[in-house]
């Protein structure tokens, strides 16, 4: 009987966790990490982990074709000590790296920057037609005013289409772009697509937020669910997904 269990052993494959630059990068077979190495896919410096590892080693020790160096420790590891199962740091989801409360602050100041940058045209615009309605008396619709005024909306449009086709195809903002965040899936880590950015995300949460009174409690609240354990704000909840680190993988 003991036999057969330590048979079935050595022929399950062992699956390793490998972390890149201090992010995880995904769960391969270890025919798939020496086959990456080979193709310089990944590097003898990235880390890896799998059951019965005590802690991370660089895939160059783990494996070289010379067989490893036996380190020694002062404190003997403790034979009867529970195994350790839950390796993966509680910030990771499905071993990617979720996005600081930093990083998506950021992308948000940075969306709004964007948009305020392109309103300058129809500021100018409107305190040109500001300044002719106190010296004439009467606003004055200039080919300048109407020019400024038009180019800002035109780039205001432009802007919420590019958002749109970002979010619907990479589950990104300029913002989150610029910031190398994304939003994906909850709990599988695949782009959402625009259902769930666009419709449920943004739509469906912006219009509880126009709610009078309660929407703007209801706003705050949706903002201090990002302190969670899982970052997850309302919005998250509604559409099912969650904020990660890093761009989208090259389809």
């Amino acid at each position: 009987m003991l036999y057969h269990i330590s048979a079935e052993k050595r022929h399950t494959p062992m699956q390793y966790h490998i972390a890149r630059n201090g992010q995880q990068a995904g769960i391969f077979s270890e025919d798939e990490v020496r086959s990456k190495l080979q193709l310089n896919e990944f590097s003898s410096s990235d880390l890896c982990w799998t059951e019965g590892m005590a802690e991370w080693q660089p895939l160059g020790l783990k494996f070289s074709s010379t067989p490893p160096p036996v380190f020694t420790s002062a404190t003997p590891m403790n034979p009867y000590a529970p195994p350790q199962t839950n390796i993966i740091p509680n910030n990771t989801v499905n071993g990617l790296q979720l996005a600081s409360l930093g990083s998506r602050l950021l992308a948000v100041i940075l969306d709004g920057v964007i948009g305020v940058a392109l309103m300058i045209p129809l500021f100018i615009g409107l305190f040109i037609l500001s300044s002719n309605a106190e010296s004439n008396g009467e606003p004055n619709f200039s080919p300048v005013v109407i020019g400024l005024i038009g180019l800002s909306v035109v780039l205001f449009i432009g802007l919420v289409i590019y958002n749109l086709i970002l979010l619907a195809t990479r589950g990104q903002t300029i913002g989150k772009k610029l910031m190398s965040i994304r939003i994906v899936t909850h709990p599988e880590g695949a782009n959402p697509g625009g259902v769930k950015t666009i419709l449920l995300r943004a739509f469906v949460n912006g219009l509880i937020g126009a709610v009078p009174v309660l929407g703007p409690i209801y706003s705050l609240v949706d903002i201090c669910f990002i302190f969670r354990d899982d970052r997850r704000c309302i919005h998250d909840l509604i559409a099912g997904t969650q904020v990660v680190q890093g761009q989208p993988p090259v389809s």
